[in-house]
């Protein structure tokens, strides 16, 4: 994937936060279909089957891509979080596994750390999200996306602060470019204060660039709704219904 393929990121990411792990699956192997064997892509499309409690299946996947580099960490960590999930936990492989982390993170890149960051944020451990972004950051400070994804992680904490600090880390990550995730973090953020029309217009840049991009459609359906305007909210129901399209597609 590259960085013109944002919105594919971003689809996956929101499915995954909102717990739609059948359309993680469905989006994943759209973009497999544009991007074969795409290893971050294929994790994800594991996820979405773990997360589904299919457990030997995302077992038996993330095995095929934990030696990756870009997924070893969070593959590994899947991995674990699969085991421990298992009816009859298997002791030794979690063993191994643990091990085998540990090693990994000595010698582990920017890349892998962020999607480890993913994966944390995911499961709920925003402050081991934390630590894996913050280290990513001290490796490389120009990744735009470890400044998205801490806005995000800050965004969706619990802890009153985090949530006013999330605005910064968005707006240097998103800089002057059209990140989707940045975007969508941005809007989400407007709307937690209750500033609808500034949500609005950040939802307009990302429906511009990326007009099928189902998130933010139902994220603009929320706005017109949060603001009583009915006749707009219907309008986009049926723009969002009618014809049915998955994100990055």
């Amino acid at each position: 994937m590259n960085s013109n393929d944002s919105s594919l990121m971003a689809g996956i990411i929101y499915y995954s936060q909102e717990k739609y792990f059948h359309h993680v699956q469905q989006t994943a192997a759209v973009g497999l279909e544009k991007f074969s064997n795409d290893p971050v892509l294929k994790f994800f499309k594991a996820y979405g089957v773990l997360k589904e409690e299919h457990i030997q299946d995302a077992i038996s996947d993330l095995e095929s891509i934990r030696h990756h580099p870009d997924v070893s960490l969070c593959s590994t960590m899947a991995l674990i979080y699969a085991h421990k999930r298992c009816e009859i936990i298997d002791r030794e492989a979690i063993q191994e596994l643990e091990y085998s982390l540990k090693e990994i993170r000595k010698t582990v890149s920017g890349t892998a750390l962020y999607y480890a960051g993913v994966f944390l944020w995911l499961i709920g451990h925003h402050d081991k999200a934390k630590e894996y972004i913050d280290r990513m950051l001290k490796i490389s400070r120009g990744f735009r996306e470890a400044y998205v994804l801490r806005g995000w992680v800050d965004l969706t904490s619990d802890k009153p602060h985090s949530a006013k600090k999330a605005i910064e880390y968005l707006e240097q990550g998103i800089q002057d470019t059209k990140d989707v995730l940045g975007l969508m973090g941005k809007a989400m953020y407007f709307m937690m204060q209750q500033n609808y029309s500034e949500a609005l217009e950040v939802v307009n840049q990302i429906t511009v660039t990326s007009g099928s991009f189902l998130p933010a459609l139902v994220l603009k359906m929320q706005l017109f709704l949060a603001r009583q305007d009915w006749e707009q909210t219907v309008e986009m129901g049926h723009r969002i219904l009618i014809p049915p399209r998955m994100a990055g597609t």
